[in-house]
């Protein structure tokens, strides 16, 4: 009969082997998903780095390429064009986000109520999130169009001058901010429905026991359970914002004046217009390092205020 001092060490070796094969189901199950994102994100990321640092030409005869430092790092921050966009997407983002939330609040706290319609209101809601970008934003570009467009021929119904939308400045800005608007609002208005769903009645009803008023339950008790939904909305939309193409490209094409240009549309029209591969994929690289920092500021603020006692 075996002794303990013997049951013991085989008991420990059954559960060392069983853990080492637990570990290795693990790596197996999981290896496929980190090749794949090794060649499609990491490889990508690693060679646009490498060819920001570096001098080539893709002509024929060509002399090979040759590593240059941060030339192209510098040659990119000095120019006008690379400060316009990044400064134009900024202000973008910045106004949208505001804009977004200020707007999807309200609509959020209305449908959250428990009235008649409200289910068919959050599905109608919904609709923009099924729909293409660039389908809607060619939709809202007849819209906005100056010989036939629905938006001017009922200005001019009314007696309204009606404004050439794509000519003035902040006329072009307002339409790429509207098209984005109708297709984020679905987004960020489910989220806050979502973090409202999880906000306790009874803390509302207590609060108004104590004579709390509307304004006060709001700022005192509803918005502080609801920064876990708007970190969720800021973030990603944060990353959506920044990386806006499709708007720009169908709208405004950056125009006038690349008054509209944002990061993206600089991006396409550095490598692919001016075939300047250097120079695109160094200004790739600042601009991720910026998104990168603003998702991470905004993380770590509403983060922290979220878990002070």
């Amino acid at each position: 009969m075996a002794t303990t001092s013997e049951i013991v060490p085989r008991v420990r070796r059954g559960a060392s082997v069983t853990l080492r094969r637990k570990r290795l189901t693990g790596i197996a199950l999981t290896a496929p998903a980190m090749i794949a994102i090794a060649i499609t994100v990491l490889y990508p990321l690693l060679w646009t780095i490498s060819l920001s640092f570096q001098k080539f030409d893709l002509a024929v005869g060509a002399p090979a390429a040759s590593f240059v430092g941060f030339d192209n790092y510098a040659r990119v921050l000095t120019s006008p064009g690379f400060v316009a966009a990044l400064t134009q997407t900024v202000g973008y983002v910045v106004t949208t986000l505001i804009v977004e939330l200020i707007v999807a609040m309200p609509i959020a706290l209305l449908l959250n109520r428990a009235t008649r319609g409200s289910r068919v209101l959050r599905l109608i809601i919904a609709i923009p999130i099924m729909i293409a970008p660039i389908v809607a934003s060619l939709a809202f570009k007849f819209l906005f169009s100056n010989g036939y467009g629905f938006i001017n021929a009922a200005l001019s119904a009314v007696g309204i001058d009606p404004p050439s939308w794509f000519a003035s400045v902040w006329l072009a800005r307002g339409t790429v901010l509207v098209t984005n608007m109708w297709l984020a609002l679905p987004f960020v208005i489910l989220v806050l429905l979502a973090g409202l769903s999880n906000v306790p009645a009874e803390l509302n009803e207590a609060a108004k026991t104590d004579g709390a008023n509307a304004w006060q339950r709001f700022t005192r008790v509803t918005l502080p359970l609801l920064k876990p939904a708007i970190l969720i909305v800021l973030v990603i939309r944060l990353a959506d914002a920044f990386r806006v193409f499709d708007s720009v490209y169908v709208l405004t094409g950056g125009g006038p004046a690349n008054s509209t240009d944002v990061m993206s549309s600089y991006l396409y029209r550095l490598m692919f217009s001016n075939t300047d591969f250097a120079g695109s994929s160094a200004a790739t690289v600042l601009f991720v390092l910026v998104v990168g920092v603003c998702a991470g500021a905004i993380f770590f603020i509403l983060r922290d205020r979220t878990d002070k006692p």
